[in-house]
This record gives structure tokens, C-alpha cells and sequence, in this order.
């Protein structure tokens, strides 16, 4: 069994480590080591049942060590990654139990798919993503690296979303749309139109944002 370290301890963190806890109990798959965050603090005032171990910095990758990264900033998430990746650190998938993920799917390394996710036929993932929770990824579409969907986000069929593509919570693509690298889909939007690279996008239908 591998040694499971989650990095952030901040709220995303404290959920896929309540996520850990769900697999284990269907399957005993890791032994969860703890946290890894460079803000020391970060679980005070948190009830939590394992505790920070190291800075992401100073931390020295042990033979056993596996690791997840849920950090919702996916320029942030990559360059941790990397950096880890960069001292022998393997990433794992965490992919909850309640989780509905098609035969057809491809997914790539380091994912978290939260609870009550919804990955549909021959859906194409790149490494990195964060699948919130309630959210479903539509038939023949793909994603790009590091992308983070957030909760009651629906991504329909045959979108093409690019890398570090961030969806606020409950924002909609519509069928058969390309969204660019980097672009900001904010919450509650409903993006009907191709959207570049770099944009931030706000409303129904989305439109540029003004701030």
C-alpha cells in the first residue's frame, strides 16, 4: 500500500482527503501520510485528523510516497506538480467512489474526480484536471491540461476546452464549442459562443468581463 500525501490543506485538500477516506473504505488503497503546504497554519482552527508535515519546499520524496495536488489555481497546480514530479514524486488519481465514468473514457494521470461526477462516452482528459462535484463532461469532448471545473458545472457534447481552463460553479458550455487556453468561464454563466484564449467570460449568454 503507498503512502499517500495530500498537497494543500486548505479547503479543497480537507475535501479530497474526506474523498481518501470514501475509497479506502470500499477498497483500502493508500495509507494517507498527511499534508504537505508551504503555509504551516493552514489547519488551524480546522478539525482535521492528519496533520501538515512539510512545506511542498523542504519535503524529500520517500521511496513509498505517492501524491494528489487539489489546488483549484490550475497555473498553481501545474507548478507544484512539476515540481514534485521534479524530485521522483509519482501522482495518483482520486476518483470517488459515486463517481459515473464511461468504459470509453480516457483519462490522463493525477486527476480528482469528486463525488457525484458524470464522464460520459469517449470523453478525452488531459493530466491535472479537478472534476467538482455534480459536474459532467459530455459525450466526445475534450479537455485539456489542468483544467479546473467547479460544482454543477456541465461541459456538453463535443466541447473542446484547452489547458488551465477555469469554470466557476454552475457555468455551461453548450454543445460542440471550443473554449482557448487560460480563459475564465465565471460562476453561473452560459457559454454559447467559442471563447480565446485568455478571456474572462461572465453571464447568460457569456459575454467579456469588465473586470
Amino acid at each position: 500500500m503507498k503512502d499517500l500525501l495530500i498537497i494543500g490543506a486548505g479547503g479543497c485538500g480537507r475535501e479530497v482527503l474526506q474523498w481518501v477516506k470514501d475509497i479506502n473504505e470500499v477498497q483500502p488503497v493508500w495509507n494517507i501520510k498527511g499534508f504537505l503546504d508551504d503555509n504551516l497554519n493552514a489547519l488551524n482552527g480546522m478539525e482535521s485528523d492528519y496533520i501538515i508535515i512539510s512545506t511542498v519546499k523542504d519535503y524529500v520524496v520517500e521511496k513509498n510516497d505517492v501524491f494528489t495536488c487539489p489546488i483549484g489555481n490550475s497555473k498553481i497546480r501545474k507548478k507544484i506538480v512539476r515540481r514534485i514530479q521534479s524530485k521522483g514524486g509519482e501522482f495518483v488519481s482520486i476518483i470517488h467512489p459515486t463517481a459515473i465514468i464511461a468504459d470509453t473514457v480516457k483519462l490522463g494521470r493525477a486527476e480528482i474526480i469528486y463525488p457525484y461526477t458524470v464522464i460520459s462516452d469517449n470523453v478525452k482528459m488531459g493530466d491535472g484536471c479537478i472534476i467538482n462535484m455534480h459536474s459532467s463532461i459530455g459525450h466526445n469532448s475534450v479537455l485539456g491540461e489542468y483544467c479546473t471545473i467547479s460544482a454543477h458545472c456541465d461541459v456538453t457534447g463535443g466541447c473542446n476546452v484547452s489547458d488551465n481552463v477555469f469554470m466557476g460553479s454552475g457555468a455551461r458550455i453548450i454543445p460542440g464549442l471550443n473554449v482557448g487556453e487560460g480563459a475564465f468561464i465565471c460562476a453561473g454563466s452560459a457559454v454559447m459562443i467559442n471563447i480565446k484564449s485568455g478571456m474572462k467570460v461572465i453571464g447568460i449568454p457569456a459575454r467579456k468581463a469588465g473586470f
